[in-house]
């Protein structure tokens, strides 16, 4: 059996996982990244920015994981990031022949959905951006799927493994602000997520049904922001700094569920955000009560 060949385009965190992954599954990897020259052992690493590299330092693969971090939260850097990398990959790779085209994972954020007073969003939900960043998502996405075969990986918020930034914010006491509906997904079920997805573009020749244009990655249990916020509190001996009372209950967010790679087989390591939290604040070393 001839081992594919699988470009990761962003080695950073869950890029570094999925090449490990994938090498251990006997593939043949490259990565790129912007800075730095570390790479897994066995990835033959790629040490530029994919926006201006010569697209002749591109391998020919049969995968690619498309998975950039903007520099910052504005337009600029979201179009950056994104949609000239989404550019760069359709330059280099949809002009050969369909079928030896690259299969791509395209790894976006559920922010294309502008819902924002509690409504239940699914993947047959249409996506209508409203903030100019998720805007930027969807252009990516449009200019993958147009011209490769592609499946964007809508993520919610992504956390664990060194991600302590609302469990500090907590311990730091400042007001907690407005209650709204959170989804969140624990970086590691990101990972076998994608790496299914992955497999199954690959595989999608022997199969019956077609990798969706698009799949939502999620733990399935949506849940409030204070909920969170007192149950961290709560496990850290943390004040509880609410807002009026009568705002427990959310109005705005929205509520996430999936169906897609649950019906391949996926089930998600952290189910919920209290069986994440609690390994992410073991892994950072709080006292817990």
């Amino acid at each position: 059996m001839i081992q594919p060949r699988v470009l990761i385009a962003g080695c950073g965190d869950i890029g570094t996982s999925i090449a490990k992954n994938w090498v251990s599954a006997g593939a043949q990897v490259s990565a790129i990244r912007r800075s730095g020259t570390q790479f897994p052992d066995q990835v033959s690493g790629i040490t530029a920015d994919l926006t201006t590299m010569p697209s002749a330092q591109l391998p020919d693969v049969d995968l690619i994981y498309l998975i950039m971090t903007p520099q910052s939260r504005t337009e600029t850097a979201y179009q950056s990031a994104y949609v000239e990398t989404a550019k760069a990959l359709v330059s280099r790779y949809a002009r050969q022949d369909r079928i030896k085209q690259p299969k791509v994972v395209f790894v976006s954020s559920t922010s294309v959905y502008g819902e924002n007073e509690g409504e239940w969003i699914d993947e047959s939900s249409v996506a209508k951006a409203k903030k100019e960043t998720s805007k930027c998502l969807l252009n990516a996405e449009k200019i993958l799927s147009e011209s490769m075969q592609a499946c964007s990986a809508r993520c919610s918020g992504i956390y664990g493994l060194g991600r302590y930034r609302l469990i500090d914010k907590i311990k730091g006491e400042s007001e907690w602000g407005a209650n709204s509906w959170t989804n969140r997904i624990h970086r590691d079920d990101v990972v076998s997520g994608l790496m299914i997805l992955g497999q199954r573009l690959l595989d999608e020749g022997s199969r019956e049904a077609p990798v969706p244009s698009h799949v939502i990655l999620t733990d399935q249990t949506p849940v409030s922001m204070w909920e969170v916020k007192l149950w961290i509190a709560s496990r850290i001996g943390a004040k509880v700094t609410l807002g009026a009372v009568n705002e427990f209950i959310p109005q705005t967010g929205k509520r996430i569920r999936a169906d897609f790679l649950r019906q391949c087989g996926w089930a998600p390591k952290f189910p919920s955000y209290v069986s994440g939290y609690e390994d992410l604040l073991r892994e950072k070393g709080e006292t817990l009560q």
